[in-house]
């Protein structure tokens, strides 16, 4: 691959601890200059309801960055932040979070030239026009996903299996109205399996494609021996639901064209068939289950093998059809994003200090199948592998040039960014 350098061009200050949140986000402005951050007092445990989150942005290549507060939050988690970013079209002049307004989540967008504001209803992933957004029921999540969701309202009737009513919503950014798009029950009602029944189910991880005309999701279910993770897309409207993966193992992914989506997760196997079959589960899977553990490390490369895990491409035209890239990555679940033009991604792995592994930033060429370290870093290794972890989640920019990064590198939560350059 053409070797490409990545130089750091920003590290947030000591005197306090800095944070963004989730990959494949737009973190800096388009035109390259202001950065987002959240600022807290403290990161050793999962958040309170009454932990506040100062939000705010740096200006990129100052030697001594200053914060620039723009407002607060109490919902927000370390994995993704309070959802803070830039808002399309211009990914330049306005930018949205979400917040607990003391009795609803809320989103907040706000106007950095006027400094005027609006809240509308919580999101999860904007519409790259600025005009709309898919969001979750974050009360439910809470309950399903607690280091990825906000823990200010626990309503103990949304603490069932499966919450009657439970959708995908779609956000009108304008109006503040929203409308169920991709219900649960459809969802369940989709090529059921036999692991369905009984099992807590939950839809997340939205992500919109280039263009806004489709978005895909997972439809995850917790069952007897773990959890069963579907991956479909839709249109902007929630119609024409497609599966994407259904092998039960899929985790991070991004688009990397309109139509084709890049992920990490496992294929359609007799493994992954064993798992989702009920009966099979009782009387085969969870018997072997301590032998497995025994004789097979998690995330090792045979237990990869196994699964099939590995990173790949989706066709959103060509539902069940995937193709294998980057197979010599294939043990290193990551969170890519897509650098401009489709070829290469950037990805991360995982501190596992108990392992030996350090977090590392990575650029992937899929023509070559080939990889690079970018930068390796160092991390709090009590924290590794708990609720309280910091993943890299690399972010790049709309101009494609720069890569945030979240570390607990030097031993304190920060955020740094790199400029990519072609050496």
């Amino acid at each position: 691959m053409a070797d490409i350098r990545a130089t750091r061009i920003f590290e947030s200050p000591t005197d306090a601890a800095y944070f963004f949140g989730y990959f494949n986000t737009p973190q800096v402005s388009a035109d390259g200059t202001r950065l987002l951050a959240l600022r807290v007092s403290r990161f050793d445990r999962v958040p309170e309801p009454d932990d506040v989150a100062e939000v705010g942005w740096f200006e990129i290549g100052t030697a001594a960055p200053v914060f620039h507060k723009i407002g607060e939050s109490t919902a927000f988690n370390w994995q993704q932040g309070a959802m803070l970013q830039f808002l399309g079209p211009d990914f330049d002049t306005r930018v949205i979070w979400n917040h607990f307004d003391g009795s609803a989540y809320r989103a907040r967008i706000l106007d950095l030239r006027s400094g005027e504001h609006r809240d509308v209803p919580a999101i999860y992933s904007p519409f790259p026009d600025g005009k709309a957004a898919v969001t979750v029921d974050f009360e439910r999540h809470a309950w399903c996903r607690r280091g990825y969701s906000y823990g200010n309202v626990m309503k103990p009737e949304k603490n069932v299996p499966v919450v009657s009513g439970d959708a995908i919503w779609k956000v009108d950014l304008e109006t503040g109205r929203s409308r169920p798009i991709v219900q649960l029950s459809d969802m369940m009602r989709l090529c059921p399996h036999s692991s369905m029944d009984g099992a807590t189910h939950y839809l997340e991880h939205t992500t919109v494609n280039p263009s806004g005309s489709h978005f895909v999701f997972l439809h995850r279910w917790r069952h007897d021996n773990g959890i069963h993770s579907r991956l479909l897309a839709a249109n902007s409207d929630g119609g024409d639901v497609r599966i994407l993966n259904d092998s039960g193992r899929m985790s991070h992914f991004c688009w990397a064209s309109d139509t084709v989506l890049l992920g990490y997760g496992g294929r359609a196997n007799a493994v992954n068939a064993l798992r989702r079959n009920r009966a099979l589960l009782k009387m085969i899977f969870r018997p072997l289950m301590p032998f497995y553990k025994r004789m097979v490390k998690d995330s090792s490369g045979l237990a990869k093998s196994l699964t099939g895990d590995a990173y790949y491409l989706f066709d959103v035209e060509n539902p069940g059809q995937l193709r294998l890239v980057a197979p010599s990555m294939r043990a290193e679940d990551g969170h890519p994003a897509m650098l401009p033009g489709g070829r290469h991604f950037v990805t991360d792995t995982y501190a596992r200090a108990a392992h030996g592994q350090r977090p590392r930033l990575f650029v992937v060429d899929l023509e070559t199948d080939t990889h690079q370290v970018l930068d390796e870093l160092g991390s709090i290794s009590a924290y590794d592998e708990t609720p309280v972890r910091c993943d890299l989640h690399p972010r790049v920019s709309p101009s494609g040039d720069i890569v945030s990064i979240d570390t607990m590198d030097g031993g304190w939560r920060r955020v740094y960014a790199y400029r990519l350059e072609r050496a």
